[in-house]
């Protein structure tokens, strides 16, 4: 068995992904939290195990590994059981193309929630010469302009509403593929479950009639699934809001 060390967010939704897969392998790992408000993954040293100043980074052996959806495949692929890819060429192909969407499309509209609930209260009190120092550490162009934002010209409440939009089509897209096949691509629990895991428990909190049995009963189902599932409290998808690091359990 190899060594894993993991360099996380608890509320990072990429972090959140990549527990739970790993929680699926039962491979456990040293759990090194990342202080996001504090700047960690911007500084020298992480950036350089991910040169883009994102989390999650993963050691395996001492080789660091990033992008959660890439690590997920190749953990599925190093450490085969349980299965969480299908044999069927296509269906793979869908899985990509689901995971591929969640990044980058859901991912853009959960940041501006997420951002405007944590990032903002702490931005918006830096000066402008803190401001410029924080900015000089983020590595992504990207990234500099959205905490810009979040210091001086923060989303609206048109903004918001038109990404809790896009959450609302991610559920939709869920309950048509459970009503039809019970998972999202195919009859079984797959990498595209997991990468809607952390968006699908976002919108519970901001949204939680959009993941109701009433609206929509097979996303619910879903959702009762997963959750029921034995890697999930393991992977430690606490409240957003949850403060702190909660006591680490191992996967295994």
């Amino acid at each position: 068995m190899s060594e894993f060390v993991l360099y996380h967010g608890w509320t990072s939704s990429a972090s959140r992904k990549l527990r739970l897969c790993m929680a699926e392998k039962g491979l456990d790992y040293e759990s090194k939290p990342i202080d996001i408000l504090s700047f960690e993954h911007h500084s020298d040293w992480f950036k350089k195990l991910n040169p883009s100043g994102k989390v999650p980074a993963l050691l395996i052996d001492g080789v660091p590994f990033v992008e959660s959806n890439l690590i997920n495949e190749y953990l599925d692929e190093t450490y085969p059981e349980p299965p969480l890819m299908p044999k069927d060429a296509r269906q793979r192909f869908e899985i990509r193309l689901f995971s591929l969407y969640i990044d980058d499309t859901c991912l853009p509209a959960v940041q501006k929630h997420n951002w405007m609930r944590r990032m903002r209260p702490v931005a918006e009190k830096w000066s402008d010469q803190e401001l410029e120092a924080r900015l000089a550490a983020v590595p992504t162009e990207e990234r500099r302009k959205v905490w810009y934002k979040m210091a001086r010209d923060p989303y609206t409440d048109e903004d918001l509403q038109s990404a809790l939009n896009v959450l609302i089509g991610m559920a939709e897209r869920i309950e048509q593929g459970a009503a039809r096949d019970g998972w999202i691509v195919g009859k079984s629990y797959s990498l595209a479950d997991i990468a809607a895991v952390p968006y699908v428990r976002r919108l519970e909190e901001i949204a939680p009639d959009e993941v109701s049995a009433k609206n929509r009963p097979a996303l619910a189902d879903w959702w009762a699934r997963i959750q029921a599932r034995p890697a999930y409290p393991k992977a430690l998808i606490g409240g957003y809001d949850e403060q702190g690091d909660p006591a680490y359990k191992p996967a295994g």
